[in-house]
């Protein structure tokens, strides 16, 4: 993706061009194709550009109106925004770049233009007649965006190091951030950072900075999971029909390219992807990959994508690239922005840079899970008419030889109810900072009225944690990552269909395909990866001196490793993976 930065000076007078220069520095990885930038009264711009579609120019972008963008911008649905922007007397030609739809949805609509945008963005619009910074991220938080406010000084980026390279900018870290990495393996505050003058623009958020006022500047919800109206069709193969056009307007709108890569596993989602490319563009050459798990642990997913492959007719390739784990951690050139609790990240570095090498736009396949994760009966009753929804768990019972998803869960609630709550508190985190910080918790998200188990995780915080894992800051490759189930407008269908049958066990994904994908893919149940984590702890003990632990005095100042060891060497598989995150935040701290 695009690198950009952009600095505000309440104070006036010109940016210097030494200081701009130091603050675009870390936007190289991200943009290798072409850099820009723009100064004028109070205000500094970069923009570093990735050639991931056919109308990518570098910017900074200037409007006719004299508005200038900088910023990482992916617009969908173009023909219609272009058809609302004209009727509001905002014509803009159809070969512009996307940031020029962005541009003339600011001078429409002006602070609800963030509201009319279909796309993955990040960026920063100075308005020079207003006087304002306009800073806005996308619905679901594809593409970052990092800012700081020190008073006569506001930097914003989607890098997070260009936001640290400004000197008003400290290197003071953010306790409940590193407390929460412990933890959990990532920062469970979508506001903050690891860094305590360093926040984080949270997804769906926007940000209005005026260049004159020294107040703080308020983020603002722009976008809201939505809550469709019940969707009823006459016939079923009008909701494989819609759901298939649907899917197909999201994969091409994000296959601006001549060749894509994708990652290709033996499951649904990837395969539905592949399938859908080949449909609507047949003119663009798409790479697979599947890596091989590990020499440990029973493969059944290449064989079924090279399946794929071939019926596809896809160029296939099969990476047989089993790192140790945490072999990373010995690389003097690994420098993550912020912690990072990923084993295998050496291998997955390796991975992102041949990619990037064929293609820089990488299609993921995820997250069809969350997508369509159907709602419990009694959901389902609030929802749509009783006898509607026990006809249809009649008839898929009758149909498929078992009842569908209901959600009662009785007799698993009540054996819970007699095992003790485990500590959310791994042993080794330091109590004393604990008391300072408290138990990280992530922000309680508002019951969906109609697929709460969909919105819990799609705004969650782990899809941003693997959101992160795609971005050139940590996989130092010039690499887009585009994830086509997370279109808006695949959401909404999602969310308005009859759960039964539809959302059963991805029903409706299995019948849009019945003949593109091989029926060896559509008939394969949902399964998990059993022994992955036991293999992965075996092969790292294996390889160990067990010398004693040696910690970095910052790491000392969160963690307690008295007994730290023992756990490494004889504890159980969850609490090994757990005490990585240690060595992992070591590291981290060493590198800083």
């Amino acid at each position: 993706m695009s690198g950009y930065v952009a600095v505000l000076s309440r104070r006036g007078g010109d940016v210097d061009a030494g200081l701009l220069a130091r603050l675009a520095s870390p936007l190289a990885p991200h943009g290798p194709h072409a850099a820009g930038e723009h100064r004028e009264d109070g205000v500094g711009l970069a923009h570093a550009l990735l050639r991931a579609r056919e109308n990518a120019s570098c910017g900074p972008h200037r409007s006719p109106r004299g508005a200038w963008l900088v910023g990482d911008v992916r617009i969908d649905a173009q023909a219609a925004l272009r058809d609302a922007l004209a009727a509001a007397g905002e014509a803009v030609p159809r070969a512009s770049p996307d940031e020029s739809l962005v541009l003339a949805a600011w001078h429409v609509w002006g602070e609800d233009a963030a509201a009319r945008l279909l796309g993955d963005f990040s960026f920063a619009i100075w308005d020079p007649a207003r006087r304002v910074l306009f800073c806005a991220r996308d619905a679901f938080g594809v593409r970052p965006l990092y800012y700081a406010d020190a008073g006569d000084t506001f930097v914003c980026s989607n890098v997070l190091g260009a936001v640290r390279a400004h000197p008003a900018v400290s290197a003071r870290l953010h306790e409940p951030a590193i407390v929460s990495f412990l933890c959990v393996g990532w920062n469970v505050d979508l506001t903050t950072t690891s860094f305590a003058d360093v926040r984080r623009l949270a997804p769906a958020h926007q940000l209005v900075v005026p260049a004159d006022a020294h107040a703080a500047a308020t983020p603002r919800r722009y976008w809201s999971f939505p809550v469709p109206a019940p969707l009823r069709l006459r016939r079923d193969e009008d909701y494989v029909e819609r759901f298939r056009a649907t899917l197909g307007e999201a994969v091409r709108d994000r296959l601006r390219v001549p060749r894509a890569a994708i990652l290709l596993s033996g499951g649904l989602d990837s395969p539905s992807l592949a399938a859908t490319a080949r449909r609507v563009a047949p003119e663009a050459e798409l790479v697979a990959y599947t890596t091989v798990v590990s020499p440990m642990v029973p493969d059944g997913d290449t064989p079924l994508a090279s399946l794929v492959a071939r019926r596809l007719g896809v160029r296939h390739e099969i990476v047989d690239d089993v790192p140790l784990p945490l072999e990373h951690l010995g690389d003097r050139a690994f420098r993550p922005e912020e912690p990072l609790d990923e084993p295998e990240q050496s291998a997955w570095l390796r991975l992102a840079r041949r990619i990037a090498a064929e293609s820089p736009v990488l299609f993921v396949g995820e997250d069809g899970d969350a997508l369509f994760q159907p709602p419990g009966l009694m959901t389902m009753l609030r929802t749509w008419p009783v006898l509607d929804v026990l006809s249809r768990v009649v008839r898929y019972t009758i149909s498929h030889g078992h009842h569908p998803h209901l959600g009662l869960w009785l007799r698993r609630r009540l054996r819970a109810l007699g095992r003790p709550r485990e500590d959310p508190l791994p042993p080794w985190v330091r109590r004393d900072v604990v008391a300072r910080t408290g138990v990280p918790l992530p922000a309680p998200i508002p019951r969906h009225p109609t697929r709460p188990e969909s919105q819990q995780f799609l705004l969650g915080t782990v899809v941003q944690s693997i959101f992160e894992g795609f971005e050139p800051a940590y996989t130092r490759a010039a690499l887009e990552a585009r994830w086509p189930f997370l279109d808006l407008r695949v959401l909404e269908f999602a969310l308005a269909i009859p759960p039964v049958p539809w959302c059963q066990r991805k029903e409706l994904m299995r019948r849009a395909f019945r003949g593109e994908l091989p029926d060896e893919v559509l008939r394969r149940p949902k399964t998990t990866l059993t022994g992955y984590d036991d293999a992965q702890v075996a092969m790292w003990r294996a390889a160990q001196d067990w010398r004693p632990l040696e910690l970095a005095p910052r790491t000392n100042e969160f963690v307690d490793s008295a007994g730290l060891l023992d756990y490494l060497r004889v504890g159980s598989t969850s609490q090994v993976l757990a005490a990585w995150r240690v060595l992992a935040l070591d590291r981290w701290l060493r590198a800083l």
